[in-house]
């Protein structure tokens, strides 16, 4: 009997349908990449999906490159195997079994049983358990764990799409080979090791007494506990709740962290970290007090300032770490927390690591943390809480001492409220910029901020797609520089999305051909911009496509801020302006209110246990308070206030003059 195509294999387990593999039959004669290929290009299927089933075909379990970069596999188990062996082969011991003598290894290639039995031979063992696992996230774990290289995965995350695609067509170029090594599972059975016996015959974890257990403990302990199914994502907003509660009562800090954590997500975004790199930030960002001495709070100015603080700065250095432990925060996380005091010229601690060999996000955050210690803590070292303008200008006089100087100049453009008021007056939409160029990038940004437009940037393509997935971006720019291919598989699945479809995508580049070009046209690209830019004629030309999008029923986003970044008499100025309407949500500690706004007027309020215009001088006149305001949400509560915004900001200027007069 022939073996069934993997097109039919992939409709038979329901993970696409008959449609989509015509679709990418289609797409396969165009470009003459595998079906595998195509089904992913165009979105059809998730390549983690895709892997799965083929892994389950082999009668396997796929080891993720997530786990195998926390896998902690101890030496006795990596002396099993020579590792010019390991790196020809592509394959890594994993966890050893010194009862059954029962080897675990993930290998690319799980199918192939003469590899499998040579393993066996080689390493004296009576049976071997083989999952599978990316080729590139094998061996960066061969570098990680045989040499000793711990950015050995953060390298393998730079090879992006093209390095998984890679391991997507070598696992499927097994499949529609017809490989007859190892056949596809019986209808109805589960995914199963491949193993081979004592005497080197095929078996699997199920075949035999004690070899059901497919999962030793030391293989278990190997790639670590699961934690749980919380997302990244939930993880911030539950450290946001349980570090504001802790902080609640520490008049000079209260929110602290909270602050911390979205002014360097957006110095992040600005300078272009990528989404997981700004999940890590914002979790350093929440962690990075705790277990701190109460009245003790360490910045790069307070160790410059006072060298007495040193020796108690390296005991509480590791503090919120270890008590993380047993959390398995993620390597980044642990990275930015332990370089939080790391000076820009080599002068910080713990190692004198500096320039760029800090970890950006340590730098981001050291940045923010002595800012608003500067401007909001009377106890801070100079012993008052400076202005704004102050603690910039004393900071920027630090700039390449003490602090990234591209950190201090986006700290400058965040702090003067400019990108706020921006957020405020386009309910939040923004212009995502994808360029691997950094010059192209921060041009572009700077003509776009002229012509009104808030931006942020990605350095990755699957940046724009994390954007897109979370609902944002309402023009996206993305450079040629990625190369057409991608570029054309990217606009492929925005175009193949209800929700990101309409979205305008501008590319920055010309192509070389007139066939490339037909291919981006045909992707549905809406411009294309020639390069060398010109980025004020470019700008233009994307505000266009924003207004359109905008008239056209484009959706705004959440915006966050504070009162220490926009005063309630400005942000009240700016909803009337611009004739807002949704909802203002205001959160002081454990106090929440909102203002619903229609149209420039308000029609409720709620604060504190108040209502109406109580609650409405309430809410504006507090000293600090985090805000976000929602545009466009729809009234729940039946209206029992109308008062123009506009009337409310002369009462707040006639209130705070009237002490003076």
């Amino acid at each position: 009997m022939a073996t069934k195509r993997l097109g039919e294999k992939l409709i038979e387990a329901g993970l696409v349908s008959a449609e989509a593999v015509e679709q990418a039959l289609s797409q396969q004669k165009i470009t003459g990449h595998r079906l595998g290929d195509c089904l992913v290009d165009l979105g059809l299927i998730q390549e983690s999906a895709l892997l799965r089933f083929l892994a389950s075909e082999f009668k396997t379990r796929f080891v993720s490159a997530d786990k195998l970069a926390k896998a902690r596999i101890p030496p006795e188990v990596l002396d099993k195997v020579p590792v010019r062996m390991a790196e020809q082969q592509c394959f890594i011991p994993l966890a050893y079994d010194p009862e059954r003598k029962l080897l675990s290894i993930v290998m690319s290639e799980p199918q192939n049983l003469e590899l499998v039995k040579e393993i066996q031979l080689v390493t004296a063992m009576e049976e071997v358990f083989a999952y599978i696992g990316l080729r590139s996230a094998i061996l960066a774990a061969i570098k990680k764990h045989y040499y000793g290289d711990p950015t050995a995965f953060a390298a393998l995350e730079k090879g992006g799409v093209a390095a998984l695609k890679n391991d997507v067509a070598s696992i499927q170029r097994a499949w529609e080979g017809g490989d007859s090594r190892v056949g596809p599972a019986p209808p109805g059975t589960g995914p199963r090791a491949v193993m081979l016996d004592g005497n080197g015959r095929q078996g699997t974890g199920a075949s035999r007494g004690t070899s059901g257990r497919a999962n030793p403990t030391q293989l278990r302990e190997a790639l670590g506990a699961v934690r749980g199914t919380i997302g990244e994502n939930d993880f911030v907003e539950t450290l946001n709740i349980l570090v504001g509660l802790l902080e609640m009562n520490r008049r000079d800090f209260r929110a602290h962290s909270a602050q911390v954590a979205r002014q360097a997500s957006l110095i992040a975004r600005r300078i272009g970290l990528q989404p997981r790199e700004l999940a890590h930030v914002s979790i350093a960002a929440y962690l990075h007090d705790l277990g701190k001495p109460p009245g003790r709070h360490f910045t790069l100015t307070a160790l410059a300032r006072a060298p007495e603080l040193r020796a108690e700065a390296k005991r509480y250095l590791r503090a919120p770490v270890k008590l993380f432990e047993t959390v398995h925060l993620s390597g980044g996380v642990n990275t930015v927390l332990a370089q939080l005091y790391e000076a820009y010229d080599g002068s910080g601690l713990p190692q004198g690591v500096k320039g760029d060999d800090i970890h950006a996000g340590a730098r981001i955050i050291a940045a923010v943390d002595d800012f608003l210690d500067l401007t909001r803590n009377p106890g801070n070292p100079l012993g008052r809480a400076l202005s704004k303008g102050e603690a910039l200008a004393m900071m920027t006089e630090a700039a390449g001492k003490l602090y990234d100087p591209m950190v201090i100049d986006a700290l400058t453009h965040l702090t003067s409220g400019d990108l706020l008021r921006q957020r405020l007056e386009t309910d939040g939409r923004y212009v995502l910029v994808a360029d691997p160029d950094e010059g192209m990038r921060t041009d572009l940004l700077d003509a776009l901020s002229k012509v009104g437009l808030p931006a942020q940037t990605v350095l990755k393509l699957d940046g724009v797609v994390d954007a897109l997935q979370a609902g944002e971006g309402d023009v996206v720019c993305v450079g040629l520089a990625y190369g057409a291919p991608d570029l054309t598989a990217l606009l492929q699945w925005i175009r193949t999305r209800p929700e990101s479809a309409a979205v305008p995508v501008v590319v920055l580049g010309e192509p070389t051909d007139a066939q490339q070009k037909d291919r981006l046209v045909q992707a549905g690209v809406t411009n294309i911009v020639p390069v060398p830019l010109h980025p004020d004629e470019a700008a233009t030309m994307i505000r266009g496509l924003y207004t359109d999008r905008i008239e056209n029923g484009g959706p705004g986003h959440i915006v966050r801020g504070s009162f220490d970044e926009l005063a309630p008499l400005e942000l009240v100025r700016l909803l009337a302006r611009g004739k807002k309407s949704g909802r203002l949500l205001v959160r002081n500690g454990p106090q929440e209110g909102f203002l619903q706004i229609e149209k420039g007027r308000i029609i409720f309020a709620t604060y504190a246990g108040k209502t109406a215009d109580e609650a409405v001088g309430q809410l504006l006149t507090l000293p600090q308070a985090e805000f976000s305001y929602e545009p466009e949400t729809l009234p729940a509560d039946l209206p029992h206030v109308d008062k123009d915004l506009e009337v409310v900001a002369r009462e707040l200027e006639a209130s705070q003059r009237a002490p003076a007069a």
